[in-house]
């Protein structure tokens, strides 16, 4: 039985951006939803069932922090990638991320780090499924 793909809602009104992020992610065997700001990004949260989120912050009309805080009040068990081209962000812009990667990071730490939250947020009995699954791999 092959495993489901993960959706990952991606947010960034910069165009360039938010496409090689998604082809990034497909090529890696995610399922991408797309949205080019903040009130589009909040729609499709709604209306579809995603498993991580990764969010620009600098966007017009509402930041990344602002649109992070209003997806944690809907639903706090989705974790949130917040990217940044500025650097570090004031730890109150980043109270509702899970976590925080400047958009200069190469894409191995993009993955790794989403990766990571995915399984973090994981239910325990998936989580001990799979460590039961692998348990004789690293052992030939």
């Amino acid at each position: 039985m092959s495993r489901a793909k993960a959706t990952i809602l991606c947010i960034d009104t910069h165009w360039n951006g938010l496409i090689g992020r998604k082809m990034l992610l497909e090529k890696n065997g995610y399922k991408v939803l797309e949205a080019s700001g903040g009130d589009e990004g909040l729609k499709l949260f709604l209306s579809r069932n995603v498993d991580a989120v990764v969010l620009d912050y600098q966007m017009p009309g509402m930041n990344g922090d602002v649109v992070a805080d209003r997806m944690k009040s809907i639903n706090s068990h989705v974790p949130i990638m917040m990217l940044s081209a500025y650097g570090p962000l004031p730890k109150k812009k980043l109270r509702s991320v899970d976590s925080f990667l400047t958009k200069s990071q190469p894409p191995n730490i993009l993955l790794s780090t989403l990766q990571g939250l995915l399984d973090d947020h994981k239910p325990f009995f998936s989580r001990w499924f799979d460590q039961w699954k692998n348990r004789n791999k690293g052992s030939s």
